[in-house]
């Protein structure tokens, strides 16, 4: 994967069901997103965001996220670039701790 993932907060709004909160998740390859949680459920740190996407993720999501693990790659939350270094510890608690 030679391209840049990103994961951003978002707010849906919808003209019959109303207001949603979740993120939005994806690379040059994929996107994915997530609309049913609650403001107060979607953290707005980017590292603490970055875990609940990882517990929360899809299989196609998960792989995302693995390949930026295998290939030390960074990713963008909500729009500021975290590099490699800093995401890694999450990305290999979220992912492995679990199992």
């Amino acid at each position: 994967m030679s391209n840049r993932a990103y994961l951003n907060r978002t707010k849906f709004e919808a003209e019959h069901d109303g207001i949603g909160w979740g993120w939005r998740l994806g690379d040059d390859y994929f996107r994915s997103y997530t609309d049913a949680c609650s403001e107060h459920e979607v953290p707005t740190e980017p590292l603490e965001l970055l875990a609940k996407a990882i517990a929360e993720a899809s299989e196609d999501e998960r792989t995302l996220f693995e390949s930026l693990l295998k290939d030390e790659k960074g990713i963008s939350i909500n729009g500021s670039w975290h590099e490699f270094e800093e995401i890694a510890p999450v990305l290999r608690k979220a992912l492995y701790e679990e199992d």
